[in-house]
């Protein structure tokens, strides 16, 4: 597991500010220009907390290059692909896991065998608001936008905004050439 905890950390084309956990034992890997944020005094809209990237032995994250993280926490247990070009605002939370298991006698008694997983993609150039959830299964197409606070439960076409809990369509994006 590695901590970095200084206020600023520039390694090669990666920018973290802020206090940034990693603890891999599966598979990370980080594209160029990486951008992190953490803490109170680096992203005021993201709360209190640490960003974090928790990477299980059977796990493989991969975040693409020029990629924003602020304040938030992916847990990976399965496979997450972030494309280029996102930004995940403060505080949210993906998760490609159920953490427990969904029947009571299995979570109870049996340490959690049986704990359901899906992979997660999100697209190039997506958007997710602040305090969002991303959870197992969900693929987010490219261009796309997530509402601040959203719950994603589901599949996101691309150039599309989608909000709420669970979030639900709003409207497509009309893309400008050039």
């Amino acid at each position: 597991m590695i901590t970095f905890k200084l206020n600023k950390v520039n390694i090669s084309s990666y920018k973290v500010m802020g206090p940034i956990l990693v603890k891999n034992k599966g598979k990370l890997t980080i594209g160029d220009n990486f951008e992190g944020n953490a803490g109170k005094m680096k992203n005021p809209i993201g709360g209190d907390t640490h960003l974090r990237l928790i990477v299980s032995e059977k796990g493989q994250l991969n975040i693409g290059e020029n990629v924003g993280i602020s304040n938030s926490t992916i847990v990976c247990w399965d496979k997450i692909e972030i494309g280029n070009f996102v930004f995940i605002g403060g505080n949210c939370k993906i998760w490609d896991t159920d953490f427990h298991s969904l029947h009571p006698h299995e979570r109870r008694h049996n340490g959690d065998r049986y704990v359901y997983t899906a992979p997660i993609k999100i697209g190039d150039y997506v958007f997710i608001g602040g305090g969002s959830i991303i959870l197992k299964g969900v693929s987010i197409g490219n261009n796309s936008i997530v509402a601040a606070g959203s719950v994603v439960t589901k599949l996101i076409p691309e150039n599309e905004i989608w909000g709420g809990n669970p979030a639900r369509f709003i409207k497509k994006l009309k893309m400008k050439n050039g």
